[in-house]
């Protein structure tokens, strides 16, 4: 993985980028919760289970980046810190939705 820092958002607060897979992110320092537009399980976690649960959809894309896996298919803006990661993401999903507008 290529994490790479973007910007400071504010103290404590960053926003990230993994260069091998476009996910982007923001790690809240002041929480210690991570922000991103992508439905995600930690790498310990089951994509299969997700699948099977019913989750995740049998076709969404999964990637894996800094020790989580990504469903690239949904796409979840609750908050501004999450319309922040949206603007920066360059997944391929993330891209295609830019392009489509």
């Amino acid at each position: 993985m290529s994490k790479r820092l973007i910007k400071n958002i504010k103290e404590y607060v960053d926003l990230y980028i993994d260069d091998n897979t476009g996910i982007a992110w923001i790690e809240d320092g002041t929480t210690g919760n991570e922000n991103s537009v992508h439905a995600n399980i930690d790498a310990t976690g089951s994509i299969k289970g997700m699948k099977k649960l019913g989750y995740w959809k049998k076709d969404d894309k999964i990637v894996k980046s800094h020790g989580s896996y990504y469903n690239i298919s949904t796409l979840v803006i609750s908050d501004k810190l999450d319309e922040i990661v949206a603007k920066y993401c360059k997944c391929e999903e993330c891209e295609t939705r830019r392009t489509n507008k």
